[in-house]
């Protein structure tokens, strides 16, 4: 691993939420409340009978008058479909309705367990940032502690296998950069899958 990478030293202020629409969860979730949507409304416009009228004739049909309860009179009509499917239809039109609740719920859960990952993601990669600066740091006096050791053993000040330890402490001052660095790349890739392909940096071009 590359631990010279550079990595971004802020997130990007203002990162609009519309970001998250990216995500495959809330796209899938999107096209089911929409499908849902859809199912519910022609629901709605099949729960009314089809009737087939014809022009041919004047008498007042008795059935439509007596099943609808019209105040109107209606010239010869044939019924397409039963008027007693009416009931089956609505009972299928509230069947619909609830089933687009239970999209829109499951959409509304979706879009808010996008937020809390993002939240999440975001302070996971600000403490994960920290803690690779730290380590830098830890290092660089681990390394600066071993040509000091150095300069004391030539002179007589200590002894050989205190230069070892100190040499030793440099290494694992490296090896823990290392994982924490590891860490601060596995949290940007977090933060970006959970923003559904993180996000663009570079400014506008003026026109």
């Amino acid at each position: 691993m590359d631990i010279g990478v550079v990595m971004p030293d802020s997130l990007a202020v203002g990162l609009p939420s519309t970001l998250l629409q990216r995500r495959p969860d809330l796209r899938q979730a999107e096209q089911q409340l929409k499908s849902a949507m859809a199912a519910a409304g022609m629901a709605y416009a099949d729960r009314f009978p089809r009737l087939t009228i014809s022009l041919s004739g004047g008498a007042e049909n008795n059935k439509l008058s007596h099943l609808l309860e019209s105040p109107y009179s209606f010239v010869t009509g044939n019924i397409s479909s039963s008027i007693f499917a009416f009931g089956a239809k609505r009972a299928k039109y509230r069947a619909m309705i609830h089933a687009y609740d239970q999209a829109r719920l499951g959409y509304e859960q979706k879009v808010l367990e996008a937020f809390r990952e993002v939240n999440d993601a975001v302070t996971a990669y600000r403490q994960m940032r920290k803690t690779a600066k730290l380590k830098e740091n830890l290092k660089e006096a681990a390394r600066q502690y071993v040509e000091l050791a150095r300069l004391q053993y030539i002179n007589g000040v200590i002894r050989y296998i205190d230069v070892l330890d100190a040499q030793r402490k440099f290494f694992d001052a490296q090896l823990g950069e290392s994982q924490a660095v590891r860490n601060e790349h596995l949290a940007l890739v977090s933060l970006y899958k959970a923003l559904g392909g993180g996000w663009d940096n570079t400014p506008p071009e003026q026109e």
